[in-house]
């Protein structure tokens, strides 16, 4: 075992004492209760999958365990990177790999780390304009991954998803809306069929996210109180299908100027929290 990563969660709106969450309740801020949903989503779901093959490219800045021998062997964090977390498991898998040297990188679904997210939309774009870069960096310096059998399906699965679903997915996005919009002045789109697709796309995509949300509720033992349930409703549809595609566009235009800009970090206001 080299390395183990655990769950995110935001903690704005909780309320904590002695470093534990006591009662738990969605945050008033709209954006940041969308975030709650978003997190939820992508914690439950390829990351479990990932684990399954030992496939864990990602391992949260956040919260992470590492086996510090094994790190300084591979040569220890990218300073010139933004993406440091990802790119050091990568790192790791390829040293490892490299090396033949049998190891695990696992991710502990029960272990939860609170986090604060950001309350306004210019900060999260801050926020996700750095994570892209830092994906980007991360796949372009281990691209020798990339169809390499040597590493399995960490590359035919695991890079595969982060390369398509994560690095290319907003420009995949962001040209199918510019495409619809488009055919739709052009009158070349049956408007009737695309308001059907949109709406079974938000019904699943928001099924996924509510799943997700409930099941985490349940199993760090809180309880959510009916405002909280109908908000987390409510809020699901407009998260998939109104800030989805603003991040998209965020993500999509992070790497203009990037030679500019490839370390700027960019300040995010947090509030100040109370764990007494």
């Amino acid at each position: 075992m080299i390395a183990v990563g655990g769950a995110v969660r935001p903690c704005n709106g909780a309320e904590i004492k002695n470093g534990r969450v006591i009662k738990y309740r969605l945050p008033n801020k709209i954006l940041s209760c969308m975030q709650v949903l978003e997190y939820d989503r992508s914690f439950l779901a390829a990351r479990i999958l990932f684990d399954k093959f030992n496939g864990s490219i990602m391992i949260s800045g956040a919260f992470g365990l590492f086996k510090k021998s094994t790190v300084i062997s591979a040569g220890g964090y990218d300073a010139d990177t933004m993406g440091e977390d990802m790119e050091l498991v990568v790192k790791l898998h390829v040293f490892c790999r490299e090396n033949m040297m049998p190891y695990r990188i696992r991710y502990a679904s029960d272990a939860i780390c609170w986090t604060q997210v950001p309350e306004k939309l210019g900060d999260l774009s801050k926020q996700r304009r750095r994570w892209h870069i830092g994906l980007f960096q991360s796949m372009m310096t281990h691209r020798s991954i990339l169809g390499n059998p040597r590493y399995g399906l960490v590359s035919f699965v695991s890079y595969m998803y982060f390369l398509i679903y994560e690095l290319l997915s907003p420009y995949i996005e962001v040209f199918g809306v510019i495409t619809m919009v488009v055919a739709m002045l052009l009158d070349f789109l049956n408007v009737p069929f695309m308001l059907l697709y949109l709406g079974i796309y938000v019904a699943y995509s928001s099924i996924l996210s509510l799943t997700a949300f409930f099941a985490r509720i349940h199993t760090i033992d809180q309880h959510l109180s009916f405002t909280d349930v109908l908000k987390a409703i409510g809020l699901c549809a407009i998260e998939v299908s109104c800030l989805r595609f603003i991040l998209a566009w965020v993500r999509m235009t992070s790497l203009i100027g990037y030679h500019k800009k490839k370390t700027d970090w960019g300040e995010i206001e947090r509030q100040t929290i109370d764990f007494n």
